[in-house]
This record gives C-alpha cells, structure tokens and sequence, in this order.
C-alpha cells in the first residue's frame, strides 16, 4: 500500500518501502514544485536513481550538471555529494529509487503523513536542527548550505 508524507515542500510516496524488500530498495514518487532543492549532501549507504516523470530537473553531482527531463534518469553512487533543482515553470514528478532502503526512513522520520495527494502549503520553514539531526541518524550528510551546488558539480 502507498504511504504518502509530506517531507519539506514536496508530496513523497513511499510505493516499495523498505519492509517490502528487507531494506534492500525502496521505490518513492516525489512531486516537488518549481524551485525545489534540497542542500547539497552525501547519503554515506545509499544509492539514489531519479527517473522524471514530468517537468524538469538539473541534478548537479560528480559528473557535473544533467538537466533530466521526462522520460531520461541518473544514478547517483552512495558517497557523491549532490544536490538537484526543480528547475521547470511546473512541479516536477520523478521516481526515485535508494538501494539500500535507508532514504525512506528519513522520508518518515522528518515528513508527517500527508492530508491530501497535493503539494504541502508550508506554515514555516522547517526545524534545521532537527532535520540535521535526522539526517545524521540516516547516514546523509549536509556539505553545503540550502540553494548551493556541491564542490566539483
């Protein structure tokens, strides 16, 4: 069953959670608007793949900047320091898969169960302290400050 939570300012929907497949994957639907981009970081276990579904999203990695658009992906290596943003007018509505399941449990740790099937109206910004703090008991590490680009990308 789909469990959807509103994680910042976008809708996450956890379709394959980590119990599914004794943590070895789990598979999330993210519907994040325009602007979107969380601080650069690095998941120390986890591999992350982005799949667009709809919009348009320029990762910035290692391999430097990929704008993905629907239909196109990337696969990030557990360790690289990225980030991505939202770049299209619309939200965007990616796939996103974390090999092992560890992302999802951030998702859950730090989001809250989603009223509805639409994007969060927010009420403030988010607890930084207790989002880094999460972060850290999930093995993602912040190395840079909310709208920059990772060293390298």
């Amino acid at each position: 069953m789909t469990e959807s939570i509103w994680f910042t300012d976008a809708l996450m929907r956890i379709h394959v959670a980590p119990e599914d497949t004794d943590g070895a994957y789990a598979l999330i639907e993210a519907l994040a608007p325009s602007g979107h981009m969380p601080p650069p970081h690095i998941h120390d276990r986890d591999s992350e793949g982005f799949f667009v579904l709809e919009g348009e999203v320029t990762l910035h990695s290692a391999a430097g900047e990929r704008v993905l658009r629907p239909g196109q992906g990337a696969h990030l290596p557990a360790g690289e320091p990225h980030t991505f943003r939202v770049t299209s007018a619309e939200p965007a509505r990616m796939l996103l898969i974390s090999a092992p399941a560890g992302f999802a449990d951030f998702v859950r740790a730090v989001g809250r169960p989603a009223e509805s099937e639409t994007l969060p109206v927010l009420d403030g910004p988010p607890d930084v302290d207790a989002f880094a703090a999460a972060a850290e008991q999930h093995g993602i590490t912040f190395v840079g400050p909310p709208g920059a680009v990772p060293a390298g990308a």
